[in-house]
C-alpha cells in the first residue's frame, strides 16, 4: 500500500485539509464508477437487457436492441414507456427493477450489490460532519445503506417533487439526491438523451444553490451523457472550494473541457482506492487536534476499529508507531540509559511508571497479535527486542535493565493474545526473537524475557506481571478470565518448551528421549499383543519389557526436565498421585499429543523444531521440572505441625 503522502495522492491532502477545516463545505456526485464494481448494472446496462428481454418476448434477437425499439414504437426508449409495456402497475414496476439492484441469495453470499469501500469512505466522512450533501446519479441506493450501517438515517431525494419543501441543506446530518432517480420510483428514472437534456426547473434552481454553497468532488463519472448537470456545474461562477475529480484513467474529451471550465484537480486513482485514504486523511487530522493520551480501553477500542475493515489500516501502524517513539522518549527510560535512580521516588517509582507508561503500546500490541494479521504483525513485533537493546550497562544493573520491563510487558501480552486466538505460527516467530542480554550474548526471547530473570529479586516473579495483564484481557479485550487464565498458562509453558529447546545440550537429550521413546512405544505394542493372548510367559516378559522401557524413558525425560531453566513459574499444578504434581495445562497438552495421529498444531507451527516426538519429549520434560517445583511449594507452605498437601494452585500464590 503507497503512503497517503506519496506524489499520486498529494492532491488528497489538501482536500483532506479543506474537509477537516471546513466541514461541510464539500458536495459529492457520484456516477455509475462507483457502483459499477460492486456488481450494480449502470442504468445504461439496466435499459438495455430489458429491451433485450422484450425484443426476446417478440421472438426477436436485434444487434441493436434500442434501434429495434425505436423502429417499432417510433419513439426512443425511456424508463417510463419501456416500463408500462413490461410491467403495467407501479408493484410490478419495482419487483422487476429489484432484481438488478438488490442481492439474491447467491449475491449476498457472494458480497455482491453491497456498497462499495468508496462509499464506506464516503459515509465514514458523512459520520465526522466532514460531508453532508451526496448527488448521485444512479439508480441504487449503496449509498443510503452504507449511510445506514453507520446509523446515520439520510434525507433521500428521489423524486423531483422531493426538492419542493425541502430544509435547508445546512441543518442536514446527510441529503442524498437522486437526480436521475431511483429504482424505487420507476416514474422518476432518466436515461434517454432528451430526459437528461434538461432539468425541471425547481431542480435547476436548487443545483444553483448547491454549485454557490459547495465545492464538488466527482467520482465515477464520465459527464458525457448528462448535459443538465454540466450546465447546472458550469453555469455557476463562484469557485469558493477547488472542484476535485477523481477517475483512474483518461477523462473524456467531454468531461475533460467540463474540468478545464471549472479549474477541477484531476486524481487519477480508482473511487475505493482515493475516498479511503481521503478519509484516513480526515481522520488523521481531528486524531492530531484532539487527541488525549491513550489509556489502555480506549487503545483497544481504537486498534479494533482499525483491524475491522477489509484492510488493513496504515491509521494502526502510525498509532503503533507513534505510541513507540512515546515510550523510548519516556524520562525514566532515557534517565535509565545513565543506569542513575530518580532523585523523585527512586527506582521504585521508576519501575511503576515505566510499567504505567507501557501500557498503552501493551494494549495496542495485544489487540493486534489477537486479531492482526501477518502483515500487521510486521509493524510491532520488531520493537520488542528494539527495547531490549537499550539496556544500559553503566551504574545500577536494576536501573539500566529497565527496558527490559517494557520488553516483558509487551512480550507476554503479544504472547498470550497469539495464544487466545490460536495464531500459534506468531508464537512459534515470538519466542524465537533473538536480542542480546545485558553481557551482550544473543539469546532468543524465550530466553531472555523470563520473569525469572526480569523481577528475578522477586519471590512471585510471575504473579505480578499477571495481574498487570490481566485488566487488559479481561476487562478490554473481553477474552473472558478462563480463557486468560488458559492462554497465559499456555504460553508460559511453551516459552519453557521453546527456551530449553534452544539450549544445545538438550538437542543430545532429546534425542536420547526420542529413542527411549519408540522402545517405550514397542514395549506397550507388545503389552497390547501379549494382553490378548493366552501366553502366560510372553505376558509376564512383555510386562517387564514395559517397566523396563517406562523406566529408562522416564530418567530421560527427567535428565531433560533438569535442562529446564525455570524457579517459579505462575502456573497452575495440580497433584495428580500421592506427591506428585504436574503443571494443568502440561497434562492437558501430553494428553492431546499422546492420542492425536496428524503433527499437532504446535508441531505445524515449528515449536520445538517442528519435530513431534521432541515436542513431546519437551512437553513432558517442562511438565516434570514444573512438578517437582509445585511438590516443593505445596510441601513448604505447610505449617510446622504439618497439615493437608493442596492439590490445585497457582505456584507464587502459596
Amino acid at each position: 500500500m503507497q503512503p497517503l503522502t506519496s506524489i499520486n495522492f498529494d492532491q488528497l491532502i489538501s482536500l483532506a485539509f479543506s474537509l477537516h477545516s471546513t466541514p461541510g463545505s464539500y458536495a459529492f456526485v457520484l456516477g455509475a464508477g462507483i457502483s459499477i464494481p460492486s456488481g450494480v448494472p449502470s442504468a445504461w446496462g439496466v435499459q438495455e437487457d430489458l429491451l433485450i428481454q422484450m425484443a426476446g418476448a417478440e421472438g426477436e434477437t436485434p444487434d441493436d436492441p434500442f434501434a429495434w425499439y425505436e423502429r417499432k414504437f417510433g419513439e426512443p426508449p425511456s424508463y417510463e414507456s419501456l416500463l408500462e409495456r413490461l410491467a403495467p402497475t407501479q408493484h410490478e414496476r419495482q419487483q422487476l427493477l429489484r432484481g438488478y439492484f438488490e442481492p439474491s441469495d447467491l449475491e449476498r453470499e457472494l458480497e455482491q450489490k453491497k456498497p462499495t469501500a468508496a462509499h464506506r469512505a464516503i459515509a465514514r466522512l458523512v459520520a465526522t460532519g466532514s460531508v453532508r450533501v451526496i448527488l448521485t446519479l444512479n439508480f441504487d441506493r449503496l449509498m443510503e445503506t452504507a449511510l445506514k450501517d453507520l446509523g446515520i438515517e439520510p434525507v433521500v431525494v428521489s423524486h423531483p417533487a422531493d426538492v419542493h419543501g425541502l430544509a435547508p441543506v445546512h441543518t442536514m446530518q446527510a441529503l442524498v439526491v437522486h437526480l436521475h432517480g431511483d429504482y424505487l420510483n420507476p416514474t422518476a428514472m432518466l436515461n434517454t438523451q432528451s430526459e437528461l437534456a434538461v432539468y425541471p426547473e425547481h431542480v435547476d434552481s436548487f443545483l444553483d444553490r448547491i454549485m454557490f454553497d459547495y465545492g464538488l468532488v466527482m467520482v465515477g463519472w464520465s459527464a458525457t451523457y448528462d448535459p443538465a448537470l454540466r450546465g447546472a456545474i458550469s453555469r455557476s461562477a463562484r469557485r469558493v472550494y477547488t472542484p476535485y475529480w477523481i477517475e483512474p484513467g483518461s477523462l473524456s474529451p467531454i468531461a475533460e473541457n467540463l474540468r478545464s471550465q471549472i479549474a477541477a484537480v484531476k486524481i487519477t486513482s480508482n473511487g475505493d482506492t482515493a475516498i479511503g485514504r481521503l478519509a484516513d486523511a480526515v481522520d488523521a487530522l481531528s486524531d492530531r487536534e484532539s487527541r488525549h493520551p491513550l489509556v489502555p480501553a480506549v487503545a483497544v477500542g481504537t486498534a479494533k476499529r482499525y483491524l475491522a475493515g477489509r484492510t488493513t489500516s496504515i491509521r494502526l501502524h502510525d498509532l503503533l508507531q507513534l505510541e513507540f517513539d512515546n515510550l523510548h522518549q519516556q524520562k525514566d527510560l532515557v534517565l535509565s540509559r545513565t543506569g542513575t535512580e530518580s532523585p523523585d521516588g527512586g527506582y521504585a517509582r521508576m519501575l511503576a511508571q515505566v510499567e504505567e507508561a507501557t501500557l498503552v503500546p501493551t494494549a495496542l500490541i495485544a489487540t493486534a497479535a489477537y486479531w492482526g494479521t501477518d502483515e500487521s504483525d510486521q509493524w510491532w513485533i520488531g520493537e520488542i527486542a528494539r527495547f531490549t537493546a537499550e539496556i544500559s550497562a553503566p551504574g545500577l544493573r536494576h536501573v539500566g535493565e529497565l527496558p527490559l520491563i517494557s520488553a516483558l510487558q509487551m512480550f507476554y501480552a503479544a504472547g498470550i493474545a497469539a495464544t487466545a486466538s490460536g495464531r500459534m505460527d506468531l508464537v512459534h516467530r515470538l519466542l524465537n526473537l533473538h536480542a542480546e542480554d545485558p553481557a551482550r550474548r544473543r539469546l532468543p526471547l524465550s530466553q531472555l524475557l523470563s520473569p525469572d530473570v526480569v523481577f528475578r529479586e522477586d519471590a512471585s516473579p510471575g504473579r505480578h506481571l499477571y495481574k498487570l495483564l490481566s485488566p487488559l484481557f479481561v476487562q478490554h479485550l473481553t477474552v473472558g478470565t478462563k480463557n486468560f487464565e488458559e492462554s497465559w498458562d499456555t504460553f508460559e509453558f511453551l516459552r519453557l518448551v521453546e527456551s530449553t529447546f534452544a539450549k544445545p545440550s538438550s538437542v543430545r537429550l532429546a534425542e536420547v528421549a526420542r529413542e527411549t521413546a519408540s522402545h517405550l512405544d514397542s514395549a506397550r505394542q507388545r503389552m497390547d499383543a501379549a494382553n490378548s493372548s493366552n501366553d502366560v510367559d510372553e505376558h509376564d516378559a512383555a510386562e517387564k519389557s514395559l517397566r523396563l522401557a517406562t523406566r529408562h524413558h522416564d530418567m530421560q525425560i527427567g535428565g531433560l526436565a533438569d535442562n529446564v531453566s525455570v524457579w517459579r513459574p505462575y502456573v497452575r499444578v495440580q497433584n495428580t498421585s500421592i506427591e506428585v504434581f504436574r503443571s494443568s495445562i502440561g497434562q492437558k497438552l501430553r494428553a492431546q499429543l499422546d492420542i492425536q495421529r496428524a503433527p499437532h498444531i504446535l508441531a505445524q507451527a515449528g515449536l520445538a523444531g517442528g519435530e513431534p516426538n521432541d515436542l513431546k519429549a519437551l512437553v513432558a520434560a517442562v511438565d516434570v521440572a514444573i512438578g517437582i517445583i509445585g511438590r516443593d511449594v505445596a510441601i513448604g507452605s505447610l505449617p510446622g505441625g504439618g497439615g493437608v498437601v493442596p492439590d490445585n494452585f497457582r505456584i507464587g500464590d502459596l
